[in-house]
């Protein structure tokens, strides 16, 4: 499992565990991942396979969303 992979897991379960103690069932916070992740594909594919011209440089080296 790679860095980022590990960081993402822990991550989903920080926000699963906040969104519990909020009261917020499983089931739904599985919804709302669902929705948070189909809304950032969007956005890459709005970019098509650019990097924002705000971090252009930043990502030159290794932009490729397809």
């Amino acid at each position: 499992m790679s860095l980022h992979q590990a960081a993402g897991g822990n991550a989903r379960l920080k926000l699963f565990a906040l969104l519990a103690a909020q009261g917020v069932p499983a089931s739904e916070a599985d919804d709302l991942e669902a929705r948070a992740v189909a809304g950032a594909q969007s956005e890459v594919v709005k970019l098509d396979g650019m990097a924002p011209a705000s971090r252009g440089a930043l990502f030159a080296e290794s932009w490729d969303p397809r």
